[in-house]
């Protein structure tokens, strides 16, 4: 079963009857949601790892909700893998709703950081993201390469891929993961390889197409940098670096977990970085 539920990211929950529960051990743990009702929480003990709080139910659902009785959730990150038939998916469940389109284009579109111009196509691919702003990626051929530097900051998008950032050193200033690429794309957006994007949530930055600035996106109430997205989609943008934590991308609302959803094991038990960048630092590992 895929539980949808607005503002929170999709959650698969397994039938009882396929769901090994000699592996489960009780806990006194619980979460509550407005919705749902009260989760009750196990340890998975696969007697090689522990999983802790990993595993959850609601076995007295509130009315109006699904009827998850019958059912367990895993904590994504808990878990060593997960797999759709023979593919490996990362971050979290996909929703079948949600849909990306990496279009090439023949617009002008300029990056200035600064004030300075970091990079300029005029054949640029256009990323269409269902609920998201539309974001404009440049060739690698097209920047100002020496003006970029590495980044060890990562994240995971299980539409895109494996994202690593740049940042710009401009007289003498470092602007941090100011933009990311995916080097290895999935292959719906296989179109936007070798390809950067850059923030325009940014203060610092600016992105012209057609030679106009394009609009501010407008903040939430978390401040400088975030995302404009549909009410829907209000809390789901480009999995945000840590030195963009404080323009509040992607940030959840209070009542969410770090993990963007209502359950899941308590907050000294689970990997805050994990959770933040979609997944560990080896998951997905970028090759050649």
């Amino acid at each position: 079963m895929l539980l949808r539920q607005h503002g929170f990211l999709p959650v698969y929950y397994f039938p009882e009857d396929d769901v090994r529960t000699d592996l489960l051990v009780a806990t006194g743990y619980t979460t509550t949601s407005p919705y749902k009702g009260t989760a009750n929480y196990w340890h998975l003990d696969t007697g090689s790892r522990v999983a802790r709080f990993a595993v959850w139910r609601y076995l007295r659902p509130k009315g109006g909700s699904p009827d998850t009785s019958g059912h367990y959730g895993f904590d994504w990150h808990s878990m060593d893998a997960w797999w759709e038939e023979d593919e490996r998916i990362l971050v979290h469940a996909r929703d079948p709703f949600l849909r990306v389109d990496a279009v090439r284009s023949a617009r002008s579109v300029r990056v200035e950081i600064a004030g300075r111009t970091v990079a300029e196509t005029r054949r640029p691919v256009l990323l269409f993201e269902t609920g998201l702003v539309t974001r404009c990626y440049v060739p690698e051929e097209d920047v100002q390469s020496g003006l970029f530097e590495p980044s060890a900051t990562y994240t995971l998008c299980p539409y895109k891929g494996r994202a690593r950032y740049h940042h710009v050193r401009i007289d003498g200033t470092r602007y941090k993961d100011v933009a990311w690429q995916y080097v290895r794309p999935l292959p719906v957006v296989a179109a936007i390889a070798g390809h950067l994007a850059f923030w325009n949530e940014r203060a610092d930055t600016t992105i012209f197409v057609d030679g106009k600035p394009l609009p501010d996106r407008g903040v939430r109430s978390a401040g400088e940098g975030s995302e404009m997205l549909q009410p829907w989609r209000e809390f789901w943008g480009e999995p945000p670096p840590a030195a963009m934590k404080s323009r509040g991308i992607g940030t959840q609302i209070e009542a969410a977990r770090p993990n963007g959803r209502a359950e899941g094991p308590p907050d000294d038990v689970m990997d805050l970085d994990v959770e933040r960048a979609g997944g560990g630092p080896d998951d997905w590992q970028e090759q050649g």
